[in-house]
């Protein structure tokens, strides 16, 4: 086989992991995959991030291994939010679907460099978009196979609401007839489409997201039972709202008015014992952004649009400006 030609982005090494416990749990091995994964777990650190032709040549094997033309539909039956990494982080945490469904397009848009969602709510229906880099052929529409079915159970896996999508659309050719036959079985697809998306009914992206983090929910309770008007000192005080911002990092900015809400006091209350204690919610608010960065910095696992994402910025520029104000230098991170 030809080498495949360079391409200009890297893929997270989360996502290549994700992917190949859905191949096992379709049942092929990962031995079939050791010698294309080899390369990038060598060297310094076991998460460095794969290249984009690598993961193309992986894309590669899975198609010759599996001889299946729909594999990647297949796979993503399989995908839960933990397949994408750091977004399986947040999502559990929104409110509704159309929330978590932005969070895929936020964390798509920091992270993945080659594949792009795009959510939009018209009057009367939920459409999500999926575009990819990768060449055209049996490699990105396996891809795009993964997304769009995966984009269609998020209700149901994160809501447990079945809502069938009005139509999966795909921008290429059909995969043949039994293999097209297939899929209809699930979902119902198109192609030769203009673009490759998901269309639902508008009344999807209402669905609101019961929590599935019960130590994460236990956890904020604990803290919101917390009577912070009885708080002593000023370093209590401050200790106390830095504990709630440090849970509120769930890949959304903290704002003064979710955090008073949070701690179960007005916005007018919050400020005049932040300016007692000396202190204002900028500056605790960017203390606890710093600490957090340094941290998973420090662990070595995250990109910078990774770390970008979890932070709740909405570009890698802004997590890599705001940090350089902190410290003097840019990021240690591996580059997203």
């Amino acid at each position: 086989m030809p080498p495949t030609t360079p391409l200009g982005f890297t893929v997270s090494t989360d996502l290549v992991r994700g992917l190949i416990d859905c191949l096992m749990q379709c049942g092929l091995e990962r031995s079939a995959f050791d010698d294309v994964l080899q390369d990038e777990q060598r060297g310094p650190s076991p998460t460095a991030r794969f290249a984009g032709e690598r993961h193309l040549k992986l894309w590669e094997r899975i198609l010759r291994v599996s001889q299946d033309p729909i594999i990647g539909f297949k796979a993503a039956q399989f995908a839960s939010v933990k397949t994408f990494g750091v977004v399986g982080q947040i999502v559990p945490r929104c409110a509704t679907m159309l929330e978590a469904y932005k969070q895929f397009e936020r964390y798509f848009a920091l992270v993945s460099q080659a594949t792009r969602i795009r959510v939009a709510l018209g009057a009367s229906e939920l459409t999500l978009s999926m575009a990819t880099d990768f060449p055209e052929g049996p490699v990105k529409r396996n891809i795009i196979l993964f997304g769009l079915n995966y984009l269609s159970r998020a209700p149901q896996q994160l809501a447990g609401v079945d809502a069938m999508p009005r139509s999966v659309d795909c921008a290429f050719p059909s995969p043949g007839a039994e293999a097209a036959r297939e899929l209809r079985e699930h979902l119902p697809f198109t192609f030769n489409a203009d673009q490759s998306r998901v269309v639902f009914n508008r009344k999807v992206a209402e669905i609101k997201i019961p929590s599935v983090d019960p130590d994460l929910k236990v956890l904020l309770a604990e803290v919101i039972e917390q009577n912070l008007n009885k708080l002593g000192s000023a370093g209590s005080l401050e200790h106390g709202l830095k504990t709630i911002l440090r849970q509120m990092m769930n890949g959304t900015m903290p704002t003064l008015a979710s955090l008073s809400a949070r701690a179960g006091m007005s916005q007018r209350t919050l400020q005049r014992r932040l300016q007692e204690a000396d202190t204002s919610f900028q500056e605790l608010l960017q203390q606890v952004l710093r600490e957090s960065a340094e941290s998973l910095l420090a662990q070595g696992k995250l990109s910078q649009g990774e770390i970008a994402f979890l932070l709740g910025y909405s570009e890698v520029s802004a997590f890599s400006r705001a940090y350089r104000g902190w410290t003097g230098h840019p990021p240690g991170a591996a580059s997203a």
